[in-house]
């Protein structure tokens, strides 16, 4: 029993000094912790945005159309007369949503395949992959444009548009990191004392495959945003009168030379978030890379 405790705790020194050491190399990186300030903004705005924001985003007033910034309205009003300050702090609601929400879904699917393909292999393997590559042939906006024209324009068709096209590289990142560790001396052992396969993966491969899918999480957050402004400013995205950054962009663009206000903004919105996300994912990657590197 001293034996079991002596190990038990010297496996959370271990653990506890794994954590501190990735957390010292990602405060180091002066980018990491300006993407992660950026990104705790970006989640205080959306939370507090009933709070924050200074006017009802939705609210028409046509007598205040194309106020420049200044004044009432600090970045401005439309062609309606609302808030373009508003609309982009409840428009950090719509892009922190559409970031998270679908790259979950999409990790989970692409982890469950991966996993399955790369443990079980043969037609297994081979039919999963050959979905992947169908999804990867096609660009990742073209395909969620078809799946959007499809279903029609709403933030639930984006969620589903975005999980389809996002879980196909994820998979291949899981499928390459099971075949590596399924040959490893601590899953054949599990696999010679009679686990079964589910358990296996769930226990022991996952877990190790855990640093990589953070990584590929943090970095597909931003492509997930981008996507969905893009769709917005495309007209298959958000639907109006949604406070949505790209479909602002795209509102906006007709009147670029007269009130460049009605664009700009939400755009350099756009940007904050996406180099916060990537920043972030970056210096993730790097501070975990000595731990990738030892597997």
């Amino acid at each position: 029993m001293n034996h079991m405790a002596e190990l038990s705790e010297e496996l959370e020194l271990q653990g506890t000094t794994f954590l501190g050491d990735v957390w010292t190399a990602f405060r180091r990186n002066r980018l990491a912790m300006a993407g992660v300030l950026l990104v705790l903004l970006l989640l205080i705005v959306a939370v507090f945005a009933p709070w924050i924001a200074p006017h009802d985003p939705y609210k028409v007033n046509l007598t205040d159309q194309f106020l420049a910034p200044g004044g009432k309205y600090w970045l401005g009003t439309d062609m309606y007369g609302r808030d373009v300050l508003s609309r982009i702090i409840y428009g950090a609601r719509i892009s922190l949503v559409i970031g998270l929400v679908p790259t979950l879904v999409s990790t989970a699917i692409g982890t469950l395949l991966g996993m399955t393909a790369g443990y079980f292999g043969g037609r297994t393997d081979g039919l999963i992959m050959r979905l992947a590559d169908i999804v990867l042939a096609f660009p990742s906006l073209l395909l969620a444009m078809v799946v959007m024209y499809t279903l029609g324009a709403s933030l639930i068709n984006i969620f589903i548009a975005l999980s389809i096209v996002g879980w196909a590289g994820m998979a291949r990142v899981v499928r390459a990191q099971t075949l590596s560790l399924k040959e490893r001396e601590f899953v054949e052992a599990a696999r010679a004392a009679g686990v079964k396969p589910w358990v296996i993966m769930r226990r022991h491969i996952a877990p190790n495959c855990l640093p990589q899918i953070l990584i590929l999480m943090t970095l597909a957050i931003p492509g997930a945003i981008m996507s969905e402004a893009s769709l917005s400013f495309l007209g298959v995205g958000a639907a109006p009168p949604t406070a949505s950054w790209g479909l602002m962009v795209s509102n906006g663009r007709e009147y670029l030379l007269t009130a460049y206000w009605n664009s700009v903004y939400p755009g350099f919105a756009i940007l904050l978030t996406v180099l916060g996300f990537n920043f972030f994912g970056d210096g993730l990657r790097d501070a975990l890379d000595p731990f990738l590197k030892r597997q």
